[in-house]
């Protein structure tokens, strides 16, 4: 299958929220664990792993929009991988959902909707192309 995207300047705002959200909960997340851990009723490890992998998405999608022609085939990755971790996010809720505070709970759920959110929006920018003759 070939695709295209569909309006790239959407796209690349969608992009920068992903870089954006992603950078701001990866940073906070490195830099202030001990102080969330106690906000959020979350462990160190729950909040260190999850930071680090926040990070990682928000590097891809930092890539992604500053490059002058967007890789499809990193997009796709991205999105997929939005969609894992969006699916992880819900197993994660469901184990730490009991012993969280009412802001680890909140952040727990924005988790799902925000990741979901933008896994959707992102694939919802890619037209899939036919070839002539197919």
């Amino acid at each position: 299958m070939n695709y295209t995207i569909k309006d790239i300047s959407v796209l690349r705002k969608i992009l920068w929220v992903d870089c954006g959200l992603g950078g701001i909960t990866a940073i906070l997340g490195l830099s202030v664990f001990n102080l969330l851990t106690s906000i959020l009723g979350l462990t160190t490890t729950f909040i260190l792993s999850v930071s680090s992998i926040t990070l990682c998405y928000a590097i891809v999608a930092c890539v992604l929009v500053n490059q002058t022609n967007i890789s499809i085939s990193l997009l796709r990755t991205l999105i997929i991988a939005n969609w894992i971790w969006t699916f992880i996010s819900i197993g994660l809720m469901l184990i730490h959902f009991e012993m969280a505070q009412p802001l680890g709970k909140a952040f727990l759920i924005l988790q799902i909707i925000a990741v979901g959110a933008l896994a959707f929006l992102e694939g919802k920018q890619l037209i899939v192309t036919t070839q002539p003759g197919r």
